[in-house]
């Protein structure tokens, strides 16, 4: 709920203040898996991860590891053509990925504000592409193999995300 996410926001600004975010990646990338964070409200969205994760596979799997991080993002923001990536790590493992929107500013366009995904890799035609729509509150479940970045910024008042992974072994 809005008060929850609430919390997770001033925890992840306290680490952002403190200087607990990569110097080398995307700005205000937090360098701390928040799921480890040991609040209520950060164990009931590791969990509603792992279920979305669960839902997505449409089975239960044995879970590797799972691994998050939150983003703080306004404008200026970063050059998005820098910003693709995908998250297959192994051969031998699978990985599905997740982005969870904490906050979203007022009045901007929620779809181009969500993550862009790149089905056939980003130097496919531009046309192959497309953006998932930022719904606060709600996962956006993938495979970690896709190739994306997060949509354009489009505010200077914060927006607040957490992304993560869940690595498993398939049957």
């Amino acid at each position: 709920n809005q008060s929850s996410r609430e919390r997770m926001i001033l925890e992840i600004n306290t680490g952002i203040e403190a200087g607990r975010y990569w110097k080398n990646s995307p700005k205000y990338q937090t360098d701390w898996n928040v799921f480890g964070t040991p609040t209520e409200d950060f164990i009931n969205l590791k969990m509603s991860f792992i279920w979305s994760c669960f839902s997505y596979l449409k089975k239960e799997v044995s879970i590797k590891q799972v691994q998050s991080w939150a983003f703080q993002t306004c404008l200026p923001g970063e050059d998005r053509d820098k910003l693709w990536h995908h998250h297959h790590r192994s051969d031998q493992t699978h990985t599905v990925s997740g982005v969870y929107y904490l906050h979203l500013p007022e009045e901007i366009d929620t779809v181009t504000a969500g993550t862009e995904m790149a089905p056939q890799g980003p130097e496919a035609d531009p046309a192959t592409r497309y953006f998932a729509e930022a719904k606060v509150g709600h996962w956006l479940i993938y495979p970690g193999k896709q190739w994306h970045r997060p949509g354009v910024v489009q505010s200077q008042e914060d927006r607040f995300i957490v992304a993560a992974d869940m690595e498993f072994i398939n049957p």
